[in-house]
Parts: C-alpha cells; structure tokens; sequence
C-alpha cells in the first residue's frame, strides 16, 4: 500500500507538472499573441499618425499662408491709400487742409458729445 501512495502521488506530481506546463505554455501563446497585435496595432497606427501628422501641418501652413496673404493684400490696401492721400493732397493742398480741419473738428466734437453722455 505503501507503494502505490508513492505511484498514486508520483502520478499527481506528473499530472500536475504537465497541468502546469500546458498552462504556462498557454500564458506564452498567449503574451506572444498580445505582443503580436499589439505590434500590429502600432504598425497600423504608426502611418495613420504620421498621416494626420501630415494633414494637420498642411493646415497649418494654409492656415498661415492664408493670414500671410491676407495681410499682404491689407498693407498693399494701407499703402495704395496712403499714396492716394499723399497725391490729392499734393494736387489740392487747400482742399485737403480744409477735409483735415473739418475732419479734426467733428471728431473733437464726438468726442465732447460721448463724454457729456457719460457724465
């Protein structure tokens, strides 16, 4: 009887070695799965970051070059507007004296006339 306690155990320390082995081989199929989608996810993900990375520099860059045109176009307007002061006032400096004075004079006077309002 003695004996085949020891068969019996020996048995169970076999069955329970290969139980675990099949469990622990489990595990590795399993992590080396994981692993491999995990790559495959970083894989996948890599160009389409790259790519919105990509898409939103473009933007970027229109966007600037947008507000880069437009200021362009603003301060080729300012100067256009500038000159064509600069020039009627050279043809008609008594007229444009006349506009300053008048121009200054309504603006003293809505200035006075805010200022009463709040008072």
């Amino acid at each position: 009887m003695d004996n085949s306690v020891k068969t019996l155990a020996k048995q169970g320390q076999s069955l329970a070695d290969t139980a675990a082995d099949k469990v622990q081989g489990g595990i590795r199929e399993a992590g080396a799965a994981l692993s491999s989608k995990v790559d495959e996810i970083r894989d996948d993900a890599g160009p389409g970051l790259r790519q919105t990375a990509a898409r939103v520099q473009t933007l970027g860059k229109q966007g600037f070059d947008a507000v880069s045109e437009v200021a362009g176009r603003a301060r080729d307007t300012i100067s256009s507007a500038s000159q064509s002061i600069i020039d009627y006032t050279k043809e008609n400096p008594v007229k444009a004296l006349a506009i300053a004075a008048v121009s200054g004079a309504l603006f003293v006077a809505i200035v006075k006339a805010i200022k009463a309002s709040r008072d």
